[in-house]
């Protein structure tokens, strides 16, 4: 009679149950469930009506009772996905403002794979963590690996190419490789290990294109690491360096993979149990359920270059971890170029490695209560009032939620109460890599205080605490994150404070602390203290428009009047949430004017900023592209940065600026300022000729402390660095004439340009200096155009002196020249032997009917003030010179080696 009863179970099968132990249950109403501790616990079946074959072998009770339906919850929901400020009470300063922030809350939206996941349902305890002798399976349970054996360096040449990690069924494999060995079949050129062309990583390659007969659960590639057990409270801090490059990538995931993953087990690894073990043998096929989670995300932030990434969590079942490296979709053009997303130094550790961190599941981490405060922060799992607090903590999955911490704002306590938490003390922070802190808040009842991020310097024991964040009144009853930049020239630490409204129905609680690379605009927008990051998503933020008599502005504009491929990617912010990405600042056109007209100028002005003796750094994004360029070159425009201080009535100075098309991506930049007084920033942007219908935008702006470099390189700029668009910026003719007509150095304008030669920069018809000399004795004439003084850089010991010429003459004697002189004045020593000559070119063999602009570079001592004279000489012809440009250390010239070349051959 066995075959009827296995045979009715296969025709029946939407009726065979799952059972729940009260463990798994208890984890979904908040209590916190260490299921590696659950092995051999006994408990009591609860049946729910649904189909689950598992291994083979259908269960069944005639007495089942009482099933419970899947898509109800024990426990109120909470709407996470909508907008802030549903809820708002009142409008206080420096609170909520008139109109809804942007707050992005907790989703998982899919990102490339081809299905989106449905909301798991509960489960129950893994066979991996019960007792295998209580359990009847064909085949052995799947085995877990400690985290150790989940490191992989993927050294120079591995045994084991991926170590324990393996492909899964991606469009694209991952491979090991190193940058001797691969990096010409385009992986990165150097390892993040030892940062050398020897070490080892793995890698895609982002332009290959899949067969389109094969359908793929990923259009990029799957790393799945091996199987994993429970985290355990503490959790699992999951560390990884990662670097991206090309125009084919689009981003890379991590991934939490529920269950037992067929991609984490090696063939080998198979093991029957002795046939005992086994009581049945179903034919039937199991319901396979799988879901996949984002934990950690990164897009473009700094290309090219490994960064280290940080991710905990919690997990109390079976699961693994999947690395998904995503290209662009294969219709987009960019598909075609070249690209790699690589990563390196693999390593799982316990929680507590994550310094900082905490999702406040098993504590405090390394948080802790300032003694000296009026009342303390306290772990919960859900709020015992309705009216105040939230029902969980921010996790969307009961089945794994933990814990938060918050303020109990109920008797005893009084109005104007404050709570601290200190964090343990972080290292200062490089001129160059501030963190972008993450956390989640939510801040839902009547009467609600603040809640405020300081931080603490370690110059003293009474150092007054920052403010870098805060909030206060009634935000909703939601989760909503946030972000805030991390800096500091010494050590430091992080200190949360809450204050108890007016009654006691205004709980406070956060969640989820976690930090990524680089820096980050505040969001919300109204909790910075100061306002001056923008993300352009709600307004401009204080930043001005000044009105320029070009009539042209800086403009608000969504990110659909850009081509798909143009559109800016989220950056590397580490979080796992969608960042709103849908406007930036754009510069408009003339009035009246078409798109591909030019011309034109706009200026965007800070608010006042104060001075002070500490550096200060400014990041935000750039976009500069021409989808065509004409045989007269380039002519988008150019973008600028400058600071004002106040009471200077001279010259902006420069500290920031790009020419023309940068490339069809978004590019991350930033630049140092150093000021004393009180000052504006100034973002500048011109339109060249632009004969193509092209762009110039910018977004996501902030400021960190610290004494950061120029990025990119080619932005860095010099007051005297100058096209000759507007002026002669500060250079100025020193030419004495011996006759009433006046023969010096001139601007190029449209009417007044010789041989009718278009300017270097944009192409255009002037902005560019030149002079044109025709005596009739055939004497040659001297002109001179000095440089302001160009100070000492400690920094810079060499400079290198570049621009762009263009000869015209039929004589010899028309020549141009680059001299040095000493700007400080030396006793004994006349004009001519102060003068160093640099640099010298004559216009023999250099005339043409049309003119052709050349290149021209000589490297500077720069150990003490000077300034340089560009001296013109001729009697029937001249030279012109435009777009000259100081750039740091000394010319990559290959002069030298031309003549040792040649002296060689002679020998």
């Amino acid at each position: 009679m066995w075959w009827i009863l296995i045979l009715s179970t296969c025709l029946h099968s939407s009726w065979s149950l799952t059972w729940y132990p009260p463990a798994t249950l208890n984890a979904m109403r908040g209590e916190q469930i260490d299921l590696v501790e659950a092995v051999n616990s006994t408990y009591t079946p609860i049946w729910t009506k649904r189909n689950t074959v598992k291994n083979g072998i259908a269960v069944d009770d005639p007495e089942s009772v009482d099933s419970i339906d899947s898509e109800q919850s024990p426990i109120n929901s909470v709407d996470r996905d909508r907008e802030p400020l549903d809820e708002v009470e009142r409008i206080e300063p420096r609170q909520w403002p008139g109109k809804p922030d942007i707050l992005p809350t907790r989703s998982t939206a899919p990102f490339t794979t081809e299905r989106s996941l449905p909301p798991r349902s509960p489960q129950p305890t893994t066979l991996a963590q019960r007792d295998p002798s209580a359990q009847r399976f064909p085949t052995a349970p799947p085995s877990t690996v400690t985290i150790d054996e989940v490191f992989c360096d993927f050294g120079p040449a591995p045994s084991m190419p991926l170590c324990e990690w393996q492909n899964g069924n991606g469009a694209l494999d991952w491979a090991s490789g190193t940058g001797m060995g691969t990096n010409w079949l385009g992986g990165p050129s150097t390892d993040a290990t030892s940062s050398t062309m020897e070490g080892g990583y793995a890698f895609l390659e982002t332009s290959q294109i899949p067969l389109k007969d094969v359908k793929f659960k990923s259009l990029g590639g799957l790393l799945h690491s091996p199987q994993l057990g429970s985290t355990g409270v503490s959790g699992t801090c999951f560390m990884f360096k990662y670097t991206m490059d090309g125009l084919s990538i689009a981003g890379l995931r991590v991934l939490l993979h529920v269950g037992t993953d067929e991609f984490s087990f090696k063939k080998e690894q198979t093991e029957e149990l002795p046939e005992e073990n086994i009581t049945a043998t179903v034919p039937c096929e199991p319901v396979e359920i799988v879901e996949e989670r984002v934990l950690w995300h990164a897009q473009y932030y700094t290309l090219g270059a490994w960064q280290q990434a940080q991710i905990l969590y919690t997990y109390p079942e079976l699961h693994s971890i999947i690395i998904e490296g995503v290209p662009v979709d294969a219709t987009d053009p960019s598909r075609l170029y070249r690209g790699y997303i690589a990563i390196d130094d693999i390593d799982l550790q316990p929680g507590t490695s994550c310094v900082g961190f905490c999702n406040f599941a098993g504590g405090f981490c390394d948080w802790n209560n300032d003694a000296e405060d009026d009342f303390d922060w306290t772990i919960s799992r859900g709020s015992g009032n309705p009216t105040t607090g939230p029902a969980m903590d921010s996790s969307t999955d009961r089945a794994t939620a933990g814990g938060y911490a918050f303020i109990d704002s109920s008797f005893p306590r009084r109005p104007g109460d404050t709570a601290k938490l200190i964090s343990s003390s972080f290292p200062a922070t490089m001129p160059d890599a501030p963190m972008c802190m993450h956390f989640w808040f939510h801040m839902f009842g009547f009467g609600i205080g603040y809640l405020k991020l300081y931080l603490r310097h370690f110059r003293s024991s009474d150092t007054q605490l920052q403010e870098i964040w805060g909030l206060s009144g009634n935000a909703g009853n939601a989760w909503f994150m946030s972000q805030v930049t991390i800096s500091s020239l010494e050590d430091f630490q992080l200190v949360f404070e809450a204050s108890v409204g007016i009654i006691g129905m205004g709980d406070i609680a956060i969640d989820d602390i976690s930090y990524g690379p680089g820096a980050c605009p505040v969001s919300p927008q109204v909790a910075a203290p100061i306002s001056r990051d923008c993300t352009f998503e709600i307004d401009e933020c204080e930043w001005i428009n000044s009105r320029d008599p070009d009539r042209v502005d800086w403009e608000r504009v969504a990110t659909q009047v850009l081509g798909p491929r143009n559109q800016r990617k989220p950056y590397s912010s580490g979080h796992t949430i969608n960042r709103r990405n849908e406007y930036f600042l754009g510069l408009a056109r003339l009035r009246g004017g078409s798109r591909t007209s030019g011309g034109g100028t706009a200026q965007l002005v800070s608010r006042k900023m104060k001075g002070s003796e500490e550096p200060l750094c400014i990041t935000f994004w750039y976009f500069m592209f021409e989808p065509f360029i004409d045989s007269t070159g380039p002519s988008l425009g150019v973008l600028r940065l400058y600071v004002q201080a106040e009471g200077d009535s001279s010259r902006a100075k420069p500290i920031w600026q790009l020419y023309n098309n940068q490339g069809p991506t978004w590019n991350y930049a930033q630049t140092n300022i150093n000021q004393n007084k009180d000052f504006n920033i100034v973002f500048e942007g011109t339109w060249g000729p632009n004969r193509a219908s092209g762009s110039i935008g910018i977004d996501d702006i902030a400021f960190y402390n610290g004494n950061c470099s120029v990025k990119p390189m080619s932005a860095v700029v010099h007051p005297e660095d100058c096209s000759f668009e507007k002026d002669l910026c500060g250079w100025e003719n020193t030419t004495v004439s011996d006759n009433d007509r006046a023969v010096m150095w001139q601007r190029a304008f449209l009417t007044h340009r010789p041989a009718q030669l278009l300017d270097r920069t944009f192409g255009a018809t002037g902005d560019f200096v030149f002079f044109d000399i025709f005596t009739t004795n055939k004497e040659s004439i001297k002109v001179q155009l000095q440089s302001p003084v160009i100070n000492a850089s400690p920094d810079e010991e060499f400079v290198c002196f570049f621009f762009w010429f263009a000869a015209f003459g039929v004589e010899e004697s028309t020549t141009l020249r680059v001299i040095k002189i000493s700007a400080e004045e030396n006793e004994g020593e006349s004009e001519g032997e102060q003068e160093q000559p640099l640099w010298s070119l004559t216009a023999k063999g250099l005339n043409n009917p049309r003119p052709v602009w050349m290149s021209a570079q000589v490297s500077i001592e720069a150990r003490t003030p000077y300034r340089l004279i560009l001296e013109g000489s001729a009697s029937n012809g001249g030279f012109a010179v435009d777009d000259i440009k100081f750039q740091p250390l000394a010319c990559a010239s290959k002069a030298n080696k031309i003549k040792f070349i040649y002296k060689n051959t002679r020998k």
